[in-house]
């Protein structure tokens, strides 16, 4: 790094920085170094390394990342808005084909915007323009309180609808015998793959049509066959 002027450090590092990106090092599309590593590197404190980056994004040299830290733009504000726009569209397009596919059938509730963001390592800003872009092709629909479902609302089942599902047929196969005990919520998320409050969802719409009942110091116990077994 220069040391050739007298302006503030900060100045001094990210003008450095600059250099190295017009340089191709980190080259546009890559993440550049963390606040930790660039602190180490420069030997200064991390709060001088904030003020450097905090320049780099308002020249338009880097973007923020939800979750993930900075990445080169190369300068080009249209390269930005690009890149986020094949992010979300590249999300959308996968999402489609699995529809297509039948991996996600109609009324199949879709991962929660957190999980898509995780799982294509965007932010949950991107993850819901994909979803929107979904919504608006009418592949899917939002259920308010509920999240987003593959089709109509009218046939949306969330996950603890389904699972209900898997208790009524094990119920009425007699897999699950009427007055047996069922196992604990951590259990049969961990059996299921579900959470523990999809469990208790589940559990509440059983109860409620009198297929099982807690009992005090034993559990919830199966009382009855669904009312669609003949």
């Amino acid at each position: 790094m220069s040391k050739a002027t007298d302006a503030p450090t900060y100045v001094r590092i990210a003008e450095d920085i600059r250099s190295r990106i017009l340089q191709g090092d980190p080259p546009a599309g890559a993440m550049l170094p963390s606040e930790a590593v660039l602190s180490s590197t420069y030997g200064v404190a991390r709060g001088t390394v904030r003020q450097a980056v905090a320049e780099l994004e308002r020249s338009g040299l880097v973007a923020s990342e939800a979750g993930r830290g900075r990445r080169v733009t190369g300068g080009d504000p249209a390269t930005t808005t690009r890149a986020a726009a094949t992010q979300y569209e590249t999300i959308a397009e996968t999402l489609r084909k699995r529809i297509e596919a039948g991996e996600l059938v109609a009324g199949q509730q879709l991962p929660g915007e957190a999980a898509i963001a995780e799982e294509f390592g965007v932010s949950k800003g991107t993850a819901r323009q994909a979803l929107q872009v979904l919504a608006g092709e009418r592949l899917i629909a939002a259920i308010h309180g509920k999240g987003w479902f593959v089709g109509g609302p009218e046939h949306a089942q969330t996950r603890a609808d389904v699972v209900a599902d898997e208790f009524r047929k094990d119920i009425d196969t007699g897999k699950l015998a009427v007055g047996s005990v069922l196992p604990g919520e951590n259990a049969l998320a961990q059996e299921r793959g579900v959470g523990r409050i999809t469990i208790r969802r589940a559990f509440a719409l059983l109860e409620a049509e009198g297929v099982i009942e807690k009992r005090p110091g034993m559990g919830r116990v199966v009382k009855s066959r669904s009312k669609g077994d003949t």
